[in-house]
């Protein structure tokens, strides 16, 4: 699975959060005091700066446009988290063309998880499917106990649910990560 969205997503945070707090926490810190108490009650900016951004007619709408730029930036980020490659639908043609068939991915995947959930000593299995209707991936997580054979699992997953995934969605093959994890007998 790819985790470089995930990975970007928490370090662009990290600095952005950075970013906007040790700025936070200076202008914090000298309003309290921590500066000096000439420093706290003084205005943030000095009169030259003040004079100048009066001065300069092209300093707000400068300020306006870069502000209008970062709200479109974080409203296309905010939009991205919503997109996921989960396949929503398969759509099964038959090989003379006569018409289209629309699968629901989640009955394939109960399906599939039902299944495995059956074989002995697994604990629960959740899948998903990924990709294009023409292309699909399969995500397979599968938690199982002490009592299960791992070798007899493996050749199950592969060998029965898997076969039985590709002839469901007329495939020659799909391919899949499976993650397998030890979970207590408890």
């Amino acid at each position: 699975m790819d985790r470089r969205p995930a990975h970007l997503n928490r370090t662009g945070l990290i600095l952005l959060g950075l970013l906007l707090a040790i700025p936070g926490a200076a202008a914090l810190a000298r309003g309290l005091g921590a500066f000096g108490d000439g420093r706290a009650s003084s205005p943030v900016l000095s009169t030259r700066v003040h004079d100048y951004v009066n001065d300069q007619s092209w300093f707000w709408p400068a300020v306006a446009v870069a502000s209008v730029v970062l709200a479109l930036l974080g409203l296309a980020w905010l939009l991205a988290q919503g997109r996921s490659s989960r396949l929503p639908a398969l759509t099964l043609e038959p090989k003379g063309g006569d018409g289209t068939t629309h699968l629901p991915a989640k009955a394939v995947t109960d399906a599939l998880e039902a299944e495995i959930e059956e074989y002995p000593g697994v604990r629960s299995a959740r899948a998903r499917l990924l990709g294009t209707s023409r292309n699909p991936k399969l995500r397979l997580n599968v938690a199982y106990s002490r009592r299960a054979d791992l070798s007899e699992l493996r050749q199950r997953i592969a060998d029965e649910a898997l076969r039985r995934l590709c002839l469901a969605l007329e495939r020659e093959e799909v391919p899949a990560v499976v993650r397998l994890r030890l979970v207590s007998d408890a």
